[in-house]
């Protein structure tokens, strides 16, 4: 009877990790970063690419795709937030203010949909105290977010935008520009799906290597010029993540 009552519970581990198991798989290859949000001409780093405003950047994805339904996360620190007047692209508005919001949790962006700006959820967050390591801001300074739609579709091909960070005056300029996005396969013929329901949450991000990070022109100017790049005159401390 021991007996028994031991194979009938190895049988019901051995069900329960049948189970798990392509739950574990999907939930570590949910949120593959494959997205590059860069600028133009750059070389990587190890982390955020430093450029200034107007920023010339490209997005593309590397790996499987199409990838769809991409949007921006940007990421600002509190004197870039008060002196903001808009974030445009290509000359067009894009964000104002109004779109960010103070950071309050641990993780953004939030796994869950919101119908109310047709965002729709995550399968991955990013920590806020990585970005702000990546921002070099201290873990207690707040940072504000944004998130917008910017592409139907992004492909292995770069596509080049203008971005350009406004301000009503001098300030401390810091804007971390991130990029998610959404890829699917269909089963059926294991080719790549190339209309994704704009309800299917994220699975497709930028690593912070893989983003752009916005300073004052001036700054990025003496960051070129220094003999210490960016451990020169803007004493920078990043972090490799």
């Amino acid at each position: 009877m021991r007996r028994s009552r031991l194979h009938l519970i190895m049988l019901a581990g051995i069900v329960l990790l049948l189970i798990a198991a392509p739950i574990v798989a999907a939930a570590n290859e949910g949120m593959a970063s494959t997205i590059q949000v860069i600028p133009l001409g750059s070389q990587s780093t190890g982390s955020a690419i430093i450029t200034g405003t107007p920023a010339s950047l490209i997005i593309f994805h590397t790996g499987q795709g199409p990838i769809e339904n991409v949007w921006l996360l940007i990421v600002i620190n509190k004197p870039t937030y008060d002196s903001l007047v808009s974030i445009t692209i290509n000359g067009n508005a894009f964000m104002t203010k109004s779109d960010f919001q103070l950071v309050e949790d641990s993780k953004i962006p939030s796994e869950l949909p919101d119908i109310n700006t047709g965002y729709p959820g995550s399968l991955g967050q990013y920590e806020v105290a990585a970005i702000k390591s990546n921002m070099n801001e201290a873990n207690n300074n707040p940072v504000y977010s944004a998130l917008k739609f910017i592409l139907a579709q992004i492909t292995t091909s770069p596509t080049h935008f203008t971005l350009a960070v406004n301000l009503s005056g001098p300030g401390s300029l810091k804007a971390l520009i991130l990029a998610l996005g959404r890829y699917d396969k269909d089963t059926n013929n294991g080719s790549d799906t190339l209309s994704i329901p704009e309800s299917s949450p994220f699975n497709r991000r930028s690593s912070f290597s893989k983003s752009t990070f916005v300073v004052p022109e001036i700054a990025t100017v003496a960051l070129t010029a220094s003999p210490f790049g960016a451990f020169g005159l803007y004493a920078f401390k990043r972090r490799r993540k």
